[in-house]
């Protein structure tokens, strides 16, 4: 057979090779009394190696409006660094305790001038040093695949290989004996849904202040 047929013959081999399957997953967080149950991080890790998208770690962004930080929750991939901007209309000094990642920015306004980078996976709680009534968290994870709920209570992720799972939700919005609930799945076809429901209703998540006659620095 001449060279080049070979070559078309292989060629044609290798369009006909099925590509790598991958499934959708829905899951779907309730409270306990069914209500959607929104910014919810869900996370799914596979119990045996596949192979994952390469994916990096963009700049990510936390805000602090109305003397809150926004979102109230971020998730994150471990090494990506995160902008505390401040929109406010006073100045704040972000810091935070946990273990994860300690550090404390300088009273500023606007946009400090470097990012922090999140390097180690865990729950970081994050402060200002002026007004205690702020705080909000963010959920760092060596996981490919993981993101928050929406205001339907749903995350879907498109891009799982088939196998077998370990889904994580998290929030801080029940005490902290009940952040985190788990359960075991199996991806198998095409499109496969899970669902939680939390312990108990969400408290409320911390409300602005826009009261301009507060006095603040």
């Amino acid at each position: 057979m001449p060279p080049h047929h070979i070559g078309i013959l292989l060629l044609g081999l290798a369009l006909r090779t099925p590509a790598a399957s991958a499934a959708e997953l829905t899951v779907r967080v309730s409270d306990v009394q069914g209500r959607p149950a929104h910014n919810v991080v869900v996370v799914a890790t596979p119990k045996a190696a596949v192979s994952a998208p390469a994916r990096s770690a963009p700049l990510a962004e936390m805000d602090q409006v109305d003397r809150q930080f926004s979102p109230y929750v971020l998730a994150i991939r471990t090494g990506t660094p995160v902008l505390f901007a401040n929109n406010d209309s006073v100045a704040h000094q972000v810091y935070s305790f946990s273990p994860p990642k300690r550090f404390e920015l300088a009273l500023y306004h606007g946009k400090p001038r470097e990012p922090v980078v999140f390097d180690r996976p865990g729950i970081v709680t994050i402060g200002c040093n002026i007004h205690d009534n702020m705080v909000g968290y963010l959920y760092v994870t060596d996981a490919p695949w993981f993101g928050a709920t929406g205001d339907d209570g749903v995350w879907r992720v498109h891009d799982l290989p088939p196998g077998e799972y370990e889904l994580q939700v998290w929030t801080p919005l029940l005490p902290p004996h009940e952040w985190l609930q788990t359960q075991n799945i199996s991806i198998s076809d095409e499109s496969t849904r899970a669902s939680f429901k939390l312990k108990r209703a969400l408290r409320p998540e911390p409300a602005p202040i826009k009261d301009k006659r507060v006095r603040d620095y």
